[in-house]
């Protein structure tokens, strides 16, 4: 059975974490459970391989990764500071260790979705067509249903990849190591603790994108789908983010 083909709700065999993921993850939780607010300074990086138990080469690299992230910024001669919260159910819906990768992921999936969604306006048939507005279709519904579901988002996601012609941008979306299905889980749940209007924004996001696709703009399809994912990823961290 092809990746995309798992079947609803299948997990992955886990990834076991790198040093600097499970260091970045420890931190994070503690900026998320309020131990280091925003605009405070974090300890050393001395004290924090102390801490934790590593080298300072990894808590250093765990930093770069934050400050990357949006989350700390390290100024010349003063340490690392906190520039913003995670959401404070971050943790409750995915292990801390695995946000590194699911942002990182976010920066592959930039380079396989944009142009993925470009390709796909520019050739897309009407089968394909059909496939992704009916795909768009039930996730709106869903939505002002009050309903978010993981599957309904990958489903359009994937329709959109498949309409590119191109089934390697496919296979590597949705690969073994790392699935879509991996991070929209932990996305709609975030989606769905926030307000209403929050799901209303990504579905605003899908429709510019699935009208791009409809009217064969290649040019705004890619650039739709690039602001889609960057918000995505915007929404997973930063916890002051409205709606």
């Amino acid at each position: 059975m092809p990746p995309h083909d798992s079947p609803p709700g299948q997990m992955r065999k886990p990834r076991v974490a790198t040093f600097a993921d499970q260091i970045y993850g420890r931190i994070l939780a503690q900026i998320s459970a309020g131990l280091f607010p925003s605009g405070s300074k974090l300890p050393s990086e001395t004290r924090m391989a102390a801490d934790f138990g590593v080298s300072r080469p990894v808590v250093r690299d765990a930093l770069a990764r934050l400050q990357r992230d949006g989350l700390v910024e390290s100024r010349r001669g003063s340490g690392s500071f906190v520039l913003s919260a995670p959401p404070a159910d971050l943790s409750h819906v995915t292990d801390m260790n695995d946000v590194a990768r699911f942002q990182r992921f976010q920066e592959f999936r930039l380079a396989i979705e944009g142009p993925a969604a470009g390709l796909a306006a520019a050739r897309r048939g009407e089968d394909e067509l059909r496939r992704i507005v009916e795909a768009h279709e039930h996730f709106l519904g869903e939505v002002q249903a009050g309903r978010f579901v993981w599957e309904t988002d990958r489903a359009l996601h994937l329709a959109i990849i498949e309409a590119s012609g191109n089934e390697f941008f496919l296979q590597s979306i949705d690969g073994p190591d790392m699935a879509l299905s991996d991070f929209m889980r932990v996305s709609l749940s975030l989606t769905s603790s926030r307000s209403e209007r929050r799901g209303r924004l990504v579905a605003r996001e899908h429709t510019n994108i699935v009208d791009a696709i409809r009217m064969g703009d290649s040019k705004a399809a890619q650039i739709s789908m690039e602001n889609h994912i960057i918000q995505a990823r915007r929404r997973m961290l930063d916890g002051s983010l409205e709606p």
